[in-house]
């Protein structure tokens, strides 16, 4: 059976350094045959039309099928996966929240087209920011999809939360778990430090500074 998975905003840098990725085996595996479906504006088709060339070019032996359109339900007919990563990026003096008017119309179309089109066991990654939110507005327009298949990806936070626990003290990095993000990658944002746990000790018993808790950690995520 072939997986098919949706990537969107398939002419950009993020989706060019994750399809070939996907593409090589390196996300399901390496004999699991997979169908790409790319969504990109109209406008950028032609260009993307060189990216399936040298998808085609590497000569991947489980890429069976790779389709591109600029009609979500066309191009999330039946998929398994959709990694949802174009949005309109935030210019200069933005806040993310000045990207929903925006950004709120294309996750809502894709939140409609991937409840009419794709496989009922779908697994839906937003990518584009702000993603919590994006990821809400596309689950809300998907009442046949369950909500537990839907995940914003907010890892570049969290991960950098726990990096810089870690570093203040002194350990490597698996070394810090429950470490929460709250809210989307914005100015308001909340790195939680108070359910982290530091080699299995309570962080804020690790770390005793808590005005660098409070100030510098927050300030750095």
């Amino acid at each position: 059976m072939v997986r098919r998975i949706a990537v969107t905003g398939g002419g950009g840098q993020i989706a060019y350094s994750l399809l070939f990725r996907i593409a090589s085996g390196e996300l399901f595996g390496k004999g699991e045959p997979i169908a790409l479906h790319i969504l990109e504006v109209p406008q950028a088709i032609e260009s993307l039309k060189g990216v399936v060339m040298e998808l085609e070019d590497c000569g991947f032996p489980h890429l069976k099928e790779v389709k591109v359109g600029s009609d979500p339900e066309e191009v999330f007919g039946d998929v398994n996966v959709a990694i949802l990563v174009g949005a309109k990026p935030r210019g200069p003096g933005m806040e993310r929240k000045d990207l929903l008017t925006d950004n709120g119309k294309i996750f809502v179309g894709q939140g409609q087209a991937l409840n009419n089109a794709a496989a009922k066991d779908v697994l839906v990654f937003v990518v584009g920011n702000p993603c919590n939110t994006n990821c809400l507005i596309a689950m809300h327009n998907a009442p046949d999809i369950s909500n537990s298949q839907f995940h914003a990806m907010t890892r570049l936070d969290q991960n950098r939360a726990q990096f810089q626990l870690a570093k203040k003290a002194g350990v490597s990095v698996d070394a810090v778990e429950n470490v929460v993000i709250w809210g989307n990658h914005s100015a308001t944002q909340v790195p939680d430090f108070l359910n982290a746990k530091i080699q299995g000790k309570k962080a804020t018993d690790v770390i005793t500074d808590r005005k660098w808790l409070e100030k510098e950690f927050v300030e750095t995520v």
